[in-house]
């Protein structure tokens, strides 16, 4: 406990160091660019590690439970994680409900790139809960919200103008998604097409660094490994083939699209959702966030 004091209490000293060494605004945003591309590549490996042992604790120990207790045990084990994450969005940090990648999208346009400590903390913490006890959800998203949401604070640590928190939250986005994927590349590609819109040559450079200092501090850490294992190389052996694969694009796009139709057609029905309990009661404090988890 002592040694987190210790660190909590130099780094607002280390901040001051800085930003006294730094008066210029620009170097600022150099220096807390490459800062950030660092903590960025930590948090996202801190944040895959939690899942990695939440995991082991939680749902893998629900499945490897003996006899046919492992049926119950593992159907009962994301219920209570629903519930718990459930409750922490409803009356904790309602602002980390989402995916992720949207809700930055939406700080980035209408924010300034604001992404609160809360917010941040919460998004590490509900979803390494809800993903470890077994929800079939990703940790891409989550990892871009909390990767913005670091560089969010950073920049507010370094008294930057509101005009360059915007930027800050593009370089925390290139960061997550190169954590994420292991793809620093795409991540350059992915925050220019879908956070920043155009190929703005001021957010390019910081986005690029944050990219490449992510990834390297995710392949220093976790190695490297692919992120998606295809048990066997697809070749094309027959010209024929790309009828079918044509066929599977179409296909897979309708099955996409009635996915996430049907996905917010559920979501809005949920939040109608008001089940009389009693003196029908409309407002349910337990069990409703397991089911409704925004």
């Amino acid at each position: 406990m002592s040694c987190w004091q210790g660190i909590a209490s130099y780094w607002p000293r280390f901040l001051a160091w800085v930003i006294r060494r730094l008066p210029n605004e620009q170097q600022r945003l150099l220096a807390f660019t490459i800062l950030a591309g660092g903590l960025c590549g930590l948090a996202a490996v801190a944040f895959h590690l939690s899942i990695g042992w939440l995991e082991k604790l939680l749902i893998n120990r629900a499945n490897a439970a003996p006899g046919h207790s492992w049926i119950f045990w593992t159907i009962l084990t994301p219920g209570i994680g629903g519930l718990m994450v459930g409750l922490g969005l409803t009356y904790w940090a309602p602002a980390a409900a989402g995916s992720g990648i949207p809700q930055v999208k939406v700080a980035f346009a209408l924010r300034s790139g604001l992404i609160s400590v809360r917010e941040t903390i919460g998004k590490f913490v509900l979803c390494a809960l809800q993903i470890g006890s077994g929800a079939s959800l990703g940790l891409e998203g989550p990892t871009v919200q909390i990767c913005a949401g670091v560089s969010s604070m950073l920049a507010r640590a370094a008294r930057l103008n509101p005009q360059f928190h915007r930027r800050m939250a593009s370089v925390g986005m290139a960061a997550g998604i190169a954590a994420a994927f292991n793809a620093p590349i795409a991540a350059i590609t992915f925050t220019l097409e879908e956070l920043i819109g155009d190929l703005d040559q001021t957010m390019l450079s910081g986005v690029i660094v944050a990219a490449a200092l992510a990834a390297v501090v995710e392949h220093s850490i976790l190695g490297s490994r692919p992120v998606f294992h295809v048990p066997r190389p697809y070749v094309l052996g027959n010209s024929s083939s790309l009828i079918w694969y044509a066929l599977l694009g179409v296909l897979a796009a309708l099955v996409s699209i009635a996915f996430t139709d049907s996905l917010l057609w559920l979501r809005v029905r949920f939040k109608e959702f008001t089940p009389c309990l009693g003196g029908c009661i409309r407002h349910w404090v337990v069990w409703r966030p397991a089911l409704w988890q925004r």
